[in-house]
């Protein structure tokens, strides 16, 4: 899928949750495109299970499934598939945090690990954009906090709006915490959902150190939506069942390595 197809279709999204029903000619005239670019960009959102189309007027639904509107991911899948290896990384990877550190947290089942073994007693700046790392942040009153909030996407259970962007954007991270769902054999590292990519790059863009959080099975697999390069991290915290294959790979980018 084309960078500029799935920007046309996160904002048909949000223009959909936006208004009670919006025509299949309103869409192609707000987005500057044909009726049949439209009919197909629906088409795509209808087998999601995020619109339904009735005479010719699109109208958004809530997904069936909450936590899978995608079928590339779901978050209670990889928690009981992978829980124990992810409760080692974020145990690995809060301990790269330090007092009066500014750390951003993305979404994602082990970045909601990471966030269960954040250090007490000391202060923190944490920025984050995901509905569960909300939620137990609150358990450390000395944090500061922002929200970069917005809509609620159900399947990834993060908030997302462009004056979201623009606050993270605005923020001043020197350390990162982000997740992926897949590495391709092109070392492209990838995400579920346009709407991620956006808040992911603008993470990567306002970051001064850059930590990718993610179990070995997401090596070799890939989503529909590229976000980063794997040279772009500076750390990268997996689980000590990594092959040894991909583990030369890091190494040879001059990535750190940290096998939990």
């Amino acid at each position: 899928m084309s960078l500029k197809k799935m920007t046309r279709i996160d904002k048909i999204s949000q223009l959909l949750i936006a208004k009670t029903g919006v025509s299949i000619r309103e869409l192609a005239v707000e987005l500057g495109v044909s009726e049949i670019t439209i009919r197909r960009d629906l088409k795509q959102l209808e087998q999601q299970g995020t619109v339904k189309l009735i005479n010719g007027v699109a109208i958004h639904r809530a997904a069936q499934n909450p936590h899978s509107t995608l079928p590339e991911y779901n978050l209670d899948y990889e928690v009981l598939h992978f829980g124990d290896r992810k409760a080692r990384i974020g145990k690995k990877a809060a301990s790269l945090i330090e007092p009066n550190d500014v750390i951003a947290i993305d979404t994602g089942s082990t970045c909601s690990y990471l966030t269960q073994n954040l250090p007490s007693g000391v202060h923190l700046t944490v920025l984050t954009y995901c509905m569960n790392t909300l939620a137990q942040l609150t358990t450390h009153p000395n944090y500061d906090v922002i929200c970069a909030g917005g809509y609620l996407y159900p399947n990834t259970r993060m908030f997302y709006s462009p004056e979201g962007i623009s606050l993270i954007n605005r923020t001043c991270v020197n350390k990162a915490f982000l997740s992926t769902a897949g590495i391709s054999g092109k070392l492209n590292v990838t995400c579920v959902a346009p709407h991620e990519m956006n808040a992911k790059s603008a993470l990567m863009e306002s970051s001064q150190t850059k930590i990718l959080l993610l179990d070995s099975s997401k090596f070799r697999k890939i989503c529909p939506t590229t976000f980063a390069y794997l040279s772009d991290f500076d750390i990268i915290v997996t689980d000590d069942e990594l092959s040894a294959e991909w583990q030369g790979y890091i190494a040879d980018l001059g990535i750190q390595l940290l096998l939990a």
